[in-house]
């Protein structure tokens, strides 16, 4: 069935961007608007225009993390199946068709057959066509994150990018904490050794700092995406860098807005610092690096002095902001120049020498890639026109998540054909060849360099150059009521700030939206510890409202309130409708307990806890004596009396009933399970070998 226009406020937002080819598109989408739906229409529709189809290797989609990028991929291949004609033996199994009939689809915002054919006058045996094409070098396409395509991009010119051509990615960072550490003993050997040429330098920095910082700041120094050698220039220089001066006008204009919105005649502590910090700021876009000097004797005691709570009449967003900028000035205040310089020019040897053998070793660091791909197409206007010419499309996703280099990166990349900007700023864009989604109010990775001014500039350039931006508000995932609440707090909490913070953009239930639970909506409740009003421990808190949290769950929802699905079904709901949400995971632990306490099964993302839990020790134990029976730790770590017949039983630490068995599940091999009341099956395969060694450890154990 085509897709209904008109059924939620935002549908012909959503049909441009999906079809406009002849400007760059930006779509600003909200959580649950339906983005990746939106990268998949866009792409089928890009392998499906007339005129000028694009092939799937000649399109580059990219997103944040490989989950993401394998879910566009998987929802592409599945649309594109859905799009194939029915063969004679499909149609034998049902209904006749109509010519061209697709496949079933579970996505009802999907672009379908019909719209294809009406749009661009395809026949179903073109359509047919182009999507088998499509399937078969789906795996070739560059459908993935923004490191894969830079790796990609560096072994299609390992010459011109320095690398080896089969180098290998350091992706957890633990090959390169071996190799730094391994390089600064020689290095440190050689430097302190009776050949070192500083001796007086290490002697100074070493009265001042320490050896063990030194040795972080040599760490921090690692990325290659820090330039040392523009370190070193500004260490050295009088004025401000270019860029380092616009975020101190920032700085300034911000504390200056602040102060103009709650000065008063007689300042409070707050105002007072806020008012040296913004006169820091300005003399050092004046003096420069002199400012720390030039400031006032009374307002370096203001800041100095410790900012204290929020005062009567500041709200929590701009007390919040205030301190941000407070802390900046101390900051700088307490930078010293000629300590700097010492240590840049002491560690810059080093940290080069350290980024050289580890790229000579064949392994690159994920900064590493990015740097690279960076410096390629920056720095080799012939590679950049022949891949500009290879990729006919840029999409990216979570655009909002990215940093300046990759924003290089895919600018070089979308770049007009003909034109060699020597900056990313100085792009001059290829209209069509861009699309991106993104929502700065998500923004999470600023302390993976995420810049929401970069991403604000991305987009008044590409509405300079006269493309288009859309956005998405119809919210598809939660009910009406979550959306009031949602929309309250964030109208709120969410004010623009220019090139800090995006205003909050209101999501908008879809019309009609079918299923859900009894009750939609948000409840409140207040945790009490029963009747003494006496203030208590915050462990002990949580552990109290992860009780009555799991109580309620057991008692009020869990088979009591039903759920009702798109197709009218209706179910009680179950621990698998449920979701608890933390803000880090290690708070996670009270609140499972509690949900054992109550017979509640769950599964968790990410939880490390699990190996913690006295039975999965007991069975890691177990194993342990089973490879070795003269492991006199692990047999001492067993439950009192047990053997693999009577772990189960109820005298075994206060266990659930658990079953154990042993059975070979192949030659020379054991699988030991555990099944208990609390919680999933845990299965361990032994190593070779330690099926043969079970009747010898019975009789020694027995």
């Amino acid at each position: 069935m085509k897709r209904q226009e008109g059924n939620i406020p935002d549908e012909e937002a959503r049909r441009l961007a999906e079809t406009t080819f002849d400007r760059n598109v930006v779509v600003v989408a909200g959580a649950g608007t339906g983005k990746t739906t939106l990268l998949v229409n866009r792409l089928v529709h890009l392998l499906m225009r007339e005129p000028n189809p694009a092939e799937i290797t000649r399109i580059v989609a990219l997103t944040f993390t490989n989950k993401a990028a394998t879910e566009m991929k998987v929802r592409l291949r599945e649309r594109l199946k859905a799009l194939l004609v029915m063969e004679p033996l499909d149609r034998a199994r049902g209904p006749e068709p109509v010519e061209g009939q697709e496949r079933a689809t579970t996505d009802p915002g999907a672009v379908r057959v019909e719209d294809l054919r009406e749009r661009y006058g395809l026949s179903s045996d073109e359509i047919d066509r182009r999507a088998k094409s499509a399937l078969g070098d789906l795996e070739k396409a560059q459908i993935g994150t923004l490191h894969s395509f830079a790796a990609h991009l560096l072994r299609l010119y390992p010459l011109e990018s320095g690398v080896d051509p089969v180098f290998e990615t350091d992706d957890d960072g633990l090959r390169f904490e071996e190799h730094f550490a391994a390089q600064w003993e020689l290095w440190l050997d050689s430097e302190l050794g009776p050949n070192g040429s500083d001796h007086t330098r290490w002697r100074r920095l070493l009265n001042e700092v320490g050896l063990e910082q030194i040795r972080e700041a040599a760490y921090a120094l690692r990325s290659e995406l820090i330039p040392i050698e523009e370190l070193n220039r500004q260490a050295g220089a009088d004025t401000l860098a270019p860029a380092l001066r616009d975020w101190f006008v920032t700085k300034r204009d911000r504390a200056g807005a602040l102060l103009a919105a709650h000065d008063r005649p007689k300042r409070r502590k707050i105002e007072s610092m806020l008012a040296a910090a913004r006169e820091l700021f300005d003399l050092l876009l004046v003096r420069g690096h002199d400012a720390v000097d030039a400031l006032d004797g009374a307002q370096r005691k203001d800041l100095d002095r410790d900012l204290g709570d929020r005062p009567v009449g500041w709200s929590e967003e701009d007390f919040a902001e205030a301190g941000s900028l407070i802390r900046i000035a101390k900051q700088v205040l307490e930078v010293d120049r000629d300590l700097t310089r010492d240590l840049l020019g002491l560690l810059s040897p080093f940290v080069r020498r350290v980024r050289a053998t580890f790229l000579e070793q064949g392994w690159i660091s994920f900064d590493g890639l990015l740097a690279r791909a960076r410096t390629l197409l920056r720095d080799h206007p012939g590679v950049r026109e022949r891949l500009k010419h290879d990729y006919h499309a840029m999409l990216v996703d979570e655009f909002q998540d990215t940093d300046p280099v990759q924003y290089e990166i895919i600018l070089y990349v979308a770049e007009r054909a003909g034109k060699c900007a020597a900056t990313w700023r100085e792009v001059e864009l290829d209209p069509g060849k861009l699309f991106i989604v993104g929502d700065p109010k998500q923004s999470i990775y600023a302390f993976r360099r995420a810049d929401i001014e970069a991403f604000e500039q991305v987009v008044r350039k590409v509405r300079e150059s006269g493309g288009v931006v859309y956005e998405l508000a119809t919210n598809f995932r939660s009910h009406g009521r979550v959306l009031e609440v949602v929309n309250s707090i964030f109208d709120r909490l969410l004010r623009r700030q220019e090139n800090v913070q995006p205003p909050n953009v209101p999501l908008i239930v879809r019309p009609n939206r079918r299923g859900g639970v009894t009750r939609p909506g948000v409840e409140l409740r207040l945790v009490t510890a029963g009747d003494d009003e006496e203030e208590f421990e915050s462990a002990a808190a949580t552990r109290i409202e992860a009780d009555q949290l799991a109580r309620w769950l057991k008692e009020d929802v869990l088979g009591r309130e039903t759920l009702t699905d798109a197709s009218g079904r209706t179910t009680p709901l179950m621990p698998g409708h449920v979701a608890l949400l933390f803000r880090k995971l290690t708070q996670a632990q009270d609140y499972l307990e509690a949900l054992r306490r109550h017979d509640i099964h769950y599964v968790t993302d990410g939880e490390k806890h699990f190996y913690r839990r006295q039975e999965v020790v007991d069975l890691i134990n177990l194993l342990r004596v089973v490879e070795n029976p003269h492991d006199k730790i692990a047999v001492a770590g067993l439950p009192a009396g047990s053997s693999p017949g009577r772990m189960g039983q109820p005298s075994c630490r206060g266990h659930p009933p658990a079953l154990w068995s042993a059975g070979r599940s192949r030659p020379g091999s054991a699988r030991l399970s555990l099944a208990g009341s609390d919680g999933p099956t845990v299965h361990a395969a032994a190593g070779a070998g330690i099926g043969g060694r079970l009747p010898a450890w019975r009789a020694g154990a027995g």
